[in-house]
């Protein structure tokens, strides 16, 4: 596999059903369809370059100041401009990463020419990020990458932990990206609190999870130090965010009740998609977004009371068994610290999980 390989190549095979990327399961929603469709007359003429009405619909969206909102063109965007921010802040600086985490940050700090140092996560601490952490915050660090939730376990980040982390960091004057594009399909509150008491915090966000946005390229990031902001606008091309995606975003982020419909939806089917797997003998990551992680057995291992589990397929075998069937799914191997036995699937809608059950109970039996 590509290094830094992602989901959601459905260019390659045509007409499956796309389990390897992980988007809201409502769809785009039909006000923003809309906007678009009204807006069109408009697309050629440049776009606002200070994407007012966007940053005011972000301000509102996440309840901070205007003054602290970057618009982005996407997630990726933000992450490439954060880490040439933190080379130019912070000469010979470390950067330090979760593995498995999103390989996006690895590439954009590669880009930017920072040394990565990583901090592996464990099998027995359910690929939890712990107190571990703390001990590779080390004074050669001057960025920290993390994830809440994790891409690809889904975990969430325990507030307390995260507060330490963001006081170690600051002790050794380090800036915290917080990666929170999948927060709001979860049931769990975001950090926009935090930014407050620690200027050294930057959170990422985007709306290609959150309302199905992909193919449009709208992110940003959020942070009280203002020389940060300043400098992550100054590090972005003009005119980064299209006319398209800030009307899309600007409407979309009105969009209250459709999240929490889709963070209901999410859980429920988050949960009939793990008694599924773990029935066949898969061991599933307790995440808590529109992803699950799970882990093919050995196919001699047994069950804890000594009985044999259901016939796992070979692992090497899943992808290529589900892809006869129609269903893309995204192989975990190319994720530092993980190997062949895992796999990442989305949380998709009823209809979409009825066809994922039926071709994975096959691919099984």
């Amino acid at each position: 596999m590509e290094r830094f390989e992602h989901g959601g190549n459905v260019y390659v095979h045509d007409g499956v059903l796309d389990y390897s990327a992980n988007l809201n399961p409502l769809g785009i929603p039909a006000s923003v369809k809309e906007a678009l469709v009204r807006a069109v007359d408009s697309f050629d003429i440049y776009p606002d370059p200070s994407c007012t009405q966007l940053v005011s619909a972000i301000a509102e969206f996440e309840n901070v100041d205007t003054d602290w909102v970057v618009p982005t063109a996407g997630a990726t965007d933000a992450i490439t401009r954060l880490c040439h921010a933190a080379a130019l802040e912070h000469e010979d600086a470390r950067a330090l990463v979760c593995a498995p985490c999103y390989s996006g940050y690895e590439q954009a700090l590669e880009q930017a020419g920072i040394p990565i140092e990583r901090h592996e996560l464990h099998e027995a601490d359910g690929l939890h990020v712990t107190r571990r952490i703390l001990d590779d915050i080390t004074d050669e660090i001057g960025l920290v990458f993390l994830a809440n939730p994790n891409n690809p376990t889904g975990l969430c980040l325990e507030r307390d932990l995260l507060e330490s982390v963001l006081a170690r960091a600051e002790e050794i004057d380090a800036f915290v990206a917080l990666d929170e594009c999948f927060i709001d399909l979860t049931q769990q509150g975001g950090s926009n609190d935090l930014l407050e008491r620690f200027s050294n915090l930057v959170i990422v966000k985007a709306l290609t999870k959150t309302f199905a946005l992909a193919g449009i390229r709208v992110g940003y990031a959020l942070s009280s130090s203002a020389g940060m902001v300043e400098l992550l606008r100054s590090l972005g091309q003009m005119w980064a965010v299209s006319t398209p995606a800030q009307t899309a975003g600007t409407v979309a982020l009105r969009e209250g009740e459709y999240v929490q419909q889709a963070q209901k939806l999410i859980a429920q089917e988050r949960a009939r998609l793990t008694a599924v797997l773990q029935n066949h003998g898969m061991h599933v990551v307790p995440g808590q977004s529109n992803y699950l992680m799970f882990k093919v057995p050995d196919e001699t291992q047994s069950a804890t009371d000594g009985s044999p589990l259901h016939q796992a397929p070979a692992c090497q075998r899943l992808y290529e068994d589900l892809l006869t069937h129609g269903v893309l799914v995204r192989r975990c191997e190319n994720y530092y610290g993980l190997h062949g036995q895992w796999y990442r699937i989305a949380v998709r809608s009823s209809e979409d999980n009825d066809r994922f059950i039926e071709a994975f109970e096959k691919v099984c039996s």
